[in-house]
């Protein structure tokens, strides 16, 4: 993933990314593992796990209520980016990052009860 700048900025794509942290699952081969995306755009995403699947292994993502079937592109450590078979349209795009801001609001809700 290229990035210049501070502060995350990042190199000109033809979409954009929107940084998450938003935990979910994703298949490769047989083997259902969990992970952290940690950006998403309509063509792809940036996911986060101990052990990364190899480049160029085929997975499937959850993301907004399916089974997004992709391509690991890259790797390094523990993050590894993913390119869409099909990519997502703008309101699914808009779905995720919704999800994203309904999970923040719940943890501060429950920090705010706990404290």
């Amino acid at each position: 993933m290229s990035r210049a700048g501070g502060e995350g900025a990042q190199v000109s794509r033809a979409r954009p990314r929107f940084k998450l942290f938003q935990p979910t699952t994703m298949t490769v081969g047989k083997d259902l593992v969990r992970v952290h995306v940690l950006d998403l755009s309509a063509t792809g995403a940036l996911l986060h796990h101990a052990t990364p699947p190899e480049a160029g292994s085929t997975v499937r993502l959850e993301c907004v209520g399916s089974l997004r079937p992709a391509r690991v592109v890259w790797v390094k450590g523990t993050r590894f980016g993913i390119s869409f078979t099909l990519p997502l349209s703008e309101v699914q795009v808009t779905e995720a990052l919704a999800d994203q801001s309904a999970m923040v609001a719940a943890h501060a809700q429950r920090a705010g009860a706990a404290a």
